[in-house]
């Protein structure tokens, strides 16, 4: 019987086929190079083209990991940073010892440094979003002040961002009346859950709330938009209408209105 031939991946020590093994894989290596790459003034560096042939890939993968590599670069601060205290801790625990003061502050270090990273991958995840919201269109006023802070705080991406909305201008803010024609009342959904949804869509255009909204005011600006959006309410009743009274402390929120204060549906 001849004798089976080892399989490559056996050979190689890995569980599957289809991926390189760690130790060829060549991603760290484009990293740092990228790394490198970004760090050299524009004027002196070449393209990312350029940079793909030098080192023998494709311009596709090179821009995949350059997309990712301000996240990658946070993970890898939290990996060591959790790497190193880890080690303090266990050193202190195998010499049968409390930590010295200095491998306190280090572990210190490291926690405050942990949960910079955690925040930055947050950060990056909430960048991404808006620049994929931009792409749309212009930004809502609100979301426009979060770049402007991210800009400022120095988040990478934030600034590029920043240019293109000063450029696109923002969402023209939207007239009370007008949030209400679009966002109808949905079929049983309560008033309360309806005023929260229009109070999100206020929110987001930036728009002066009334002090005092009545169902039946979003009612009459629902119904002036089209016919069918009254298939969306709920049957009416014959039963006397239903008090907001007590719902007051509940649906009272701090907005954006003139002349300050909350708002309460009655």
């Amino acid at each position: 019987m001849p004798q089976e031939m080892p399989s490559r991946n056996k050979e190689r020590g890995t569980a599957t086929s289809g991926r390189k093994p760690a130790q060829d894989s060549r991603a760290t290596e484009f990293r740092r190079e990228l790394i490198e790459w970004k760090q050299t003034p524009e004027s002196s560096r070449p393209s990312l083209r350029a940079l793909a042939r030098m080192l023998g890939t494709s311009h596709q993968l090179l821009k995949h990991y350059l997309d990712g590599l301000e996240k990658w670069r946070y993970k890898e601060r939290h990996r060591m940073a959790t790497e190193e205290s880890d080690q303090i801790f266990a050193r202190a625990i195998v010499e049968g010892r409390p930590m010295t003061q200095s491998e306190e502050q280090r572990s210190h270090a490291c926690a405050i440094a942990v949960i910079r990273a955690k925040a930055g991958c947050l950060l990056l995840e909430s960048l991404a979003k808006l620049k994929e919201q931009a792409r749309r269109g212009p930004l809502h006023p609100t979301e426009f002040k979060i770049v402007k802070i991210f800009a400022t705080q120095g988040l990478p991406g934030a600034q590029e961002l920043l240019q293109k909305c000063l450029r696109d201008g923002v969402m023209k803010r939207k007239p009370f009346k007008e949030i209400v024609k679009d966002t109808p009342r949905q079929r049983s959904e309560t008033f309360s859950s309806w005023v929260e949804r229009i109070w999100d869509e206020c929110a987001k255009y930036d728009t002066k709330i009334p002090a005092v909204i009545t169902e039946e005011l979003l009612q009459k600006y629902s119904q002036s938009s089209a016919r069918n959006q009254k298939k969306n309410l709920p049957v009416s009743s014959s039963r006397p209408a239903k008090s907001f009274r007590r719902e007051k402390a509940k649906l009272a929120t701090p907005q954006n209105v003139e002349g300050g204060g909350t708002h309460a549906v009655v």
